[in-house]
């Protein structure tokens, strides 16, 4: 019974993943064969999670072409068969991204946006004198967007390295995600967004826990201009040996601006609260300074951004401290 959880969310994933984008692009051809009578200059996109994709500024907006009505009878060229599937399923994913807020994914703090990106991340988590934990991965992973309002993450296992210790090295466990877009406008219609999330870590490795945890959430997010609010609220629930792993509710701020020269500084709160398991009755908080830096375009629609910071504990009561964290992503 413990796999039965697992089984649920691993089906609606590739469910989702599998059929949504080709029934959906497929849709998105038929409507625009038939709207094909209509000035150019009249068109909408088929899905805006809120306001004019057209007006939307920034980064994100780059990603979707104006259409101009000219008196030129050059066409585009055509694109059938799967190509063509692939190419509508990649035009929805720059209009949905062009709606929404562009700010960058902060380090910690779950983005509540929906992205097409490949992220990995590198963690340094200093123990006694001398010993020291790495992090190869970060369960992160490849973001995409499988359906107008779904986006999907699947990540390969972190791999964590000890130094000093008799600790064996190993992989830990497979990341997987899904969120669930419900509201959100770009910076000229309102700047903000609604998420839900559904997060799971499967075993996988020699270094994973023995049981699966589901972690279910939900993401806000408001911009004021360059500054803007990003919060997450969720828990983390195993599906067994809740006496070891524990339950925790957990909570994650971040304030960032958009400064000069791409560079984007961050301060982040990130809260743990202890339900069950040996920690019962506990709170661990961090401070989490950082900064950001991107995008940088490098070819077409793919750009580069990076980020960087350390966890520094806030609380008496901590499990680790000093944590320094390297983010790479590439969105597209």
């Amino acid at each position: 019974m413990k796999s039965l959880p697992i089984a649920i969310i691993a089906g609606c994933l590739f469910a989702v993943s599998l059929g949504t984008p080709l029934v959906w692009a497929d849709a998105t051809k038929s409507a625009e064969a038939c709207s094909c009578s209509q000035s150019a200059t009249d068109a909408s996109p088929i899905y805006s999670l809120g306001g004019s994709a057209g007006e939307s500024s920034g980064d994100a907006s780059e990603a979707v072409p104006t259409a101009q009505a000219t008196g030129s009878t050059t066409k585009s060229p055509e694109h059938t068969g799967v190509s063509g599937l692939f190419w509508k399923w990649f035009r929805m994913g720059e209009r949905i991204q062009a709606a929404e807020p562009n700010w960058l994914s902060p380090l910690a703090t779950t983005s509540g946006r929906l992205k097409q990106e490949f992220r990995y991340d590198v963690w340094r988590q200093p123990g006694t004198p001398g010993d020291a934990d790495y992090n190869f991965g970060g369960g992160k992973g490849l973001e995409f967007i499988a359906a107008p309002r779904v986006q999907l993450m699947v990540g390969a296992p972190p791999y964590i390295a000890h130094e000093g210790g008799r600790t064996p090295d190993g992989y830990a466990d497979i990341p997987v995600m899904m969120k669930v877009g419900l509201a959100a406008a770009g910076p000229g219609e309102g700047d903000y967004l609604v998420t839900l999330l559904l997060s799971a870590t499967v075993p996988g490795g020699s270094a994973s826990m023995r049981d699966a945890v589901i972690s279910p959430g939900i993401a806000l997010g408001k911009g004021w201009r360059n500054f803007d609010v990003q919060t997450t609220l969720g828990g983390n629930l195993p599906t067994g040996d809740i006496s070891t792993i524990g339950r925790q509710l957990v909570s994650n701020t971040a304030f960032q601006y958009r400064a000069l020269w791409r560079l984007w500084p961050e301060v982040e709160v990130n809260s743990t609260s202890f339900v069950e398991g040996k920690n019962v009755g506990q709170t661990q908080v961090f401070l989490t300074p950082g900064l950001g830096f991107g995008r940088i375009r490098l070819w077409r629609a793919l750009k580069f951004s990076a980020a960087a910071g350390v966890q520094i504990a806030a609380t008496r009561f901590h499990t680790y401290n000093h944590r320094a964290m390297f983010s790479v992503r590439y969105s597209f």
